[in-house]
């Protein structure tokens, strides 16, 4: 049968530099085909686990690492990446304008979407730094899907064992993964949730903020501006993933 398939050359936002391992940036990624759209499918109580094992098969090459243990900005980039060369670039978008409040249904070009270029200089600031009230010194590590999923596999078994009567532990579990050092010391999982389960507020916030910018700081710029057709005014919006992404509608 002949190939069909399409492949395109990308560089990860992350330039592989944010790895203990080598890991070459420079990506070729095909479309995908029934099959891998079969597995993307298949059931899972893991959210990212099998968009991971459908990149890692559209990657023509090994790059070092598999996609479930990118960076999020990695992954995410990726992820847009197998859907243009699977389905184009051209993206149905809703969004709804904050001033006169009505629907804005446009088409856009998921090339267009910026990548923010990583700064080492921030990626250190982001993780590793003094919380505020303990002064104690903290590593983090920057997240990964598969830390995600974990994370929700706990949070999920905890709730299954408690009859849903525990408190929400996603809070907890997603601290101590991010967790690297602390005053330069690796601590076991256990006293590291020990750790998590005492720490003043204003800390806890601390390192929250700083994983959030630390995800936010390099990759796509999921921000968009739009011209509201009604009013005319300009508003910004975030981009979503909906059923479009894949699988676009057809017009005949």
């Amino acid at each position: 049968m002949a190939n069909y398939s399409i492949a395109e050359d990308y560089t990860l936002p992350s330039m592989g530099k944010v790895y203990e391992q080598n890991v070459n940036p420079n990506v070729k990624i095909r479309s995908m085909t029934t099959q891998e759209e079969m597995r993307r499918l298949a059931p899972s109580d893991k959210v990212y686990k099998n968009l991971c094992d459908v990149i890692d098969d559209c990657l023509i090459e090994n790059p070092g690492i598999s996609a479930y243990d990118m960076c999020l900005a990695d992954y995410q980039f990726l992820l847009h990446k197998l859907r243009v060369v699977t389905y184009g670039a051209a993206y149905h978008t809703a969004s709804k304008c904050p001033h006169c409040l009505s629907t804005n249904d446009k088409v856009i070009d998921l090339n267009d979407l910026p990548v923010k270029p990583l700064d080492l200089d921030e990626l250190t600031k982001l993780t590793s730094f003094t919380l505020p009230k303990t002064g104690k010194n903290i590593t983090i590590k920057v997240q990964t899907p598969r830390m995600v999923d974990e994370v929700n596999s706990r949070v999920k078994e905890l709730k299954k064992k408690t009859n849903n009567q525990a408190t929400d532990a996603a809070l907890l579990y997603t601290i101590s993964s991010l967790i690297e050092t602390i005053d330069g010391e690796k601590l076991d999982p256990v006293m590291r949730e020990a750790f998590v389960r005492q720490l003043p507020m204003m800390d806890t916030n601390y390192i929250i903020k700083c994983a959030q910018k630390l995800v936010e700081s390099f990759g796509l710029d999921l921000k968009m501006t739009f011209e509201c057709p009604v009013c005319g005014l300009d508003y910004t919006s975030y981009f979503r993933v909906t059923s479009e992404f894949f699988g676009p509608s057809i017009h005949i």
